[in-house]
């Protein structure tokens, strides 16, 4: 989108002041998106060990938003897993089920747990077994932030 404005402004306009304008457009477009991705932070990302491919398993870290503005975590790509899903725990009447929810929340100036017993990512469909000590980078891509790498430590 800035890059269509840009070039729209150098093709309008066809005068040397254009090309300056442009540049300065798609450099605070860039900048913007570094800015976004650098104010929220991921820590302690792990998952628990698995003795053998095709189960699925619960990805849980720490999500820091030093932001004025709320964010969402879409989805999450893992090499070791098919397919993820963002769950939720609801505990309605009986015992506490699983629910799976198009996006998970990251507040404004604030810190979010995902946990077993809350808001956490499914790894689903393994595709290979995980051993106590491994680590592997996930791709999590969030609503305004953009897409973040984390390493992901796996634990006993």
């Amino acid at each position: 989108m800035l890059f269509a404005r840009g070039l729209h402004c150098v093709v309008a306009c066809r005068s040397l002041m254009a090309l300056p304008l442009f540049c300065l457009i798609i450099t605070v477009g860039v900048m913007h998106n570094a800015a976004a991705s650098e104010s929220l932070q991921i820590t302690d990302a792990r998952v628990p060990a698995a003795d053998k491919e095709g189960g699925d398993l619960p990805l849980t870290m720490t999500i820091r938003n030093e932001t004025d503005s709320a964010d969402a975590l879409l989805r999450v790509r893992c090499p070791v897993a098919n397919f993820s899903e963002r769950h939720t725990v609801d505990r309605g009447e009986g015992a506490p089920a699983m629910r799976s929810i198009p996006n998970i929340p990251v507040p404004a100036r604030g810190t979010l747990a995902l946990q077993r017993d809350g808001y956490h990512v499914m790894l689903l469909q393994l595709r290979q077994a995980l051993a106590p000590g491994e680590t592997f980078k996930c791709a999590i891509v969030f609503q305004k932030a953009g897409t973040i790498e984390t390493e992901v430590q796996v634990q006993k």
